[in-house]
């Protein structure tokens, strides 16, 4: 179970302001992602199921950290991460880790990652994506 943590927004009122008109106007014009892409600069989404993955791996980590009763400072020292970097990993503030960070992580918490391979769901064909308004 992931623990929830709430922080207080650090954005300016106008950067509060924008981010609001943001939403606004996406629930108002419902935007491609080729537009969202188009206008954020990236070439690529991060889909969803991925950072829910990322975000469920963080958190067995650092309960494992916890479990063990290392401090951040420690587990920094035996990874050689920064440990500023270790904290915005756990805090999710850093998104998109490599995959050998995560391993040496693990590896200095005395545990290994493993990946198994599963069929991916059938993909649903462009015409029912239109029809069910996707």
């Amino acid at each position: 179970m992931m623990k929830h943590v709430h922080r207080k927004s650090k954005e300016t009122p106008e950067e509060t302001a924008s981010v609001r008109a943001a939403r606004e106007r996406y629930q108002r014009d419902k935007p491609s992602p080729e537009q969202l892409l188009a206008e954020g600069g990236h070439k690529e989404f991060v889909p969803l199921g991925e950072l829910i993955a990322l975000h469920k791996l963080m958190a067995s980590l650092k309960k494992e950290r916890e479990n063990q009763g290392l401090t951040l400072a420690l587990l920094s020292e035996r990874a050689g991460i920064d440990q500023a970097a270790l904290s915005r990993l756990e805090t999710g503030s850093h998104g998109n880790p490599t995959l050998d960070t995560l391993y040496r992580i693990a590896f200095a918490l005395g545990k290994e990652i493993v990946c198994i391979l599963h069929d991916a769901p059938p993909e649903v064909p462009k015409e029912k994506k239109d029809l069910a308004g996707v």
